[in-house]
């Protein structure tokens, strides 16, 4: 397993595992409608990975990619203090073998520096917010998510770093 700062090559991969993964996590949660058109966005999507990739850190193995996470800059309305992991998917075949854990202990590695929280949200019924409690994550709040005109209730996890 390899951890390392995603390239403009990997973005195909990294959009590929995104749409797999919304997929697979978000049946029966998001309108089946806009889980069935994601795929017909992948080149849009993959440009817009592209103009974003320093934002990216992926994990391959076997030079294959099987899981990515995007951060920065918190996008809540935090202070400076605060970073942000805006997305966090592992190839289903790939999860619980350790890669999430090593893509955030990555990320906390590259942000501590300059931040000293990092924000993550997941949709309360999506099954990482145990993950995000095992590794240390405090909820601090619930917070709102919009989709094609539906409201879903996320929460919101902080780590200090």
């Amino acid at each position: 397993m390899k951890i390392e700062k995603a390239q403009i090559e990997d973005a195909k991969s990294i959009v590929e595992i995104n749409i797999k993964e919304w997929k697979n996590t978000y049946k029966g949660i998001f309108p089946n409608k806009f889980l069935e058109n994601l795929s017909k966005t992948e080149e849009e999507s993959i440009e817009k990975c592209k103009n974003k990739i320093n934002e990216y850190i992926v994990c391959k193995i076997n030079n294959r990619i099987v899981g990515f996470l995007r951060f920065g800059k918190n996008k809540k309305e935090y202070n400076d203090n605060y970073a942000e992991i805006y997305t966090l998917y592992v190839d289903k075949d790939y999860q619980r073998k350790g890669i999430g854990t090593a893509l955030i202990n990555f990320a906390f590695e590259n942000l501590k520096p300059n931040y000293k929280y990092v924000l993550i949200s997941t949709l309360v019924q999506n099954d990482a917010n145990l993950f995000y409690k095992k590794i240390g994550g405090k909820l601090i709040a619930k917070v709102n998510f919009s989709l094609e005109n539906n409201e879903y209730e996320e929460n919101l996890y902080e780590y200090e770093l």
